[in-house]
This record gives C-alpha cells, structure tokens and sequence, in this order.
C-alpha cells in the first residue's frame, strides 16, 4: 500500500526504486553472509570426513575455532554491512516487478550459494592440502589456509555487487563503504598475523611476500 504526502506522481517512482533497491540489497547481503558461512562449513565438514582420504592426519584440521570466530566477527561483518547500502544496478527500475510470492531464494540465488560455497571450501582446503605436503608445518598450513579462506570472502563481496554484471560494469569504487570495510578487516587481520603475542593464540606466522602472492591467486579465482 501507498499514500502520497504530495501531488506529484513522480514520487511512486522515487518510492518504487527505493523499495527495489531495499530488496537487492537485501539479497546481496544473505547471498554474501550464507555463501561464505557454507563455504566455512563444508570446509570443516570436508577435513573432518573425508581427511584421511585427503591424507590428512587424524587429528588436523583447517582451522582452530578462534579461527573461525574471528572470520564470523571480523571479515564477515562489515563486508556484508557494506552490502546493504550498495548503490542500485544500472536497469533497476528496468525489471519486471517481482512477484508478491517470489522468495529471495530464487532458483539463480541457490545455485549462487551453493556454487560459492561449494568453491570457498574447495580453494581453502587445496592451499591447506598443498601447504602440508609442501613441507610446511601445522600452524604455517593453518594460517595460510585461514588467510585464503579470509580473501576468498573478499573476493565473494564484490561478487555478490550483483548478480548480472561484472564489477568492471558497475564500478569497483561506485561503493566505497566496500573497500573501506575490506580495508579494516584486511588490517585487523594483519595484526593477527605479524603481533608475535596473538600469533599463538590465533595459530598465526609472519607471513611472507610469496605466501600473500599464493593466497590473494588462490582466492582470486572464486
């Protein structure tokens, strides 16, 4: 229902673009938030079933649970507040109305998640994988694989812009809240990795230049 507070018609399309650009924001935000928490998920579920298969030790796994509560709390937050003040695609007002019935859920936004999620897992347990059999040790193959994990969900985040056109199309910097968020979390990261005192709580090292290089080329490719 509507009611206009002026005689200006054009105010049903102010409202109508509003309401649109409410609901794709929306949207955007559960499709960052629950791809990147199934990627998590199925990342755990997959060491913890299958490791020996995989030719992990019984008793390794990716991640540690402060590990993954800082994830929760620091990448996943803001990223996802960022999402929700996106500025509106180009043909938002160009679409057919949604129907009162459609769920978010569409079939597009399923396939979305489970495809992320499904490749979030794949790409963090690989670097682990890799890590160990390259000879490194527990704590180094944890953290690399908490850091690919961590930009995996950055890379997810300017994905999840939109859902029909590339970042090229709608501007990396058209939502600077983004990158700002990215930026701090990225940071608060940072000290996870280079303040010896957390690096034993947090199962961290010093990461090197090549080590970020195999990382960011890791979760890239999402």
């Amino acid at each position: 229902d509507m009611v206009l507070t002026d005689d200006n018609f054009t105010s049903i399309v102010a409202a109508v673009e509003e309401g649109r650009g409410v609901f794709s924001n929306i949207k955007k935000f559960l499709m960052y938030l629950l791809s990147c928490n199934i990627g998590e998920i199925l990342l755990m579920a997959v060491a913890i079933l299958f490791g020996p298969l995989l030719g992990l030790p019984a008793d390794v796994l990716p991640l540690i649970a402060i590990q993954i509560l800082w994830i929760n709390l620091a990448t996943d937050g803001l990223p996802a507040i960022a999402l929700s003040v996106d500025p509106p695609e180009p043909d938002l007002m160009q679409r057919e109305p949604r129907r009162r019935e459609d769920s978010i859920f569409s079939r597009p936004v399923i396939s979305f998640l489970a495809r992320a999620g499904g490749w979030t897992a794949f790409i963090s347990l690989a670097v682990f994988i890799w890590a160990l059999q390259s000879g490194r040790g527990f704590i180094e193959s944890q953290c690399l694989c908490f850091v690919t994990l961590i930009m995996v969900q950055f890379f997810n985040a300017l994905n999840c812009r939109s859902e029909k056109y590339s970042l090229v199309s709608i501007g990396l910097f058209s939502n600077k809240w983004l990158l700002i968020s990215i930026a701090v979390s990225l940071g608060m990261t940072f000290v996870l990795i280079y303040v010896p005192v957390l690096q034993n709580v947090f199962h961290t090292y010093a990461l090197t230049f090549v080590d970020w290089v195999i990382a960011i080329a890791a979760a890239s490719t999402i």
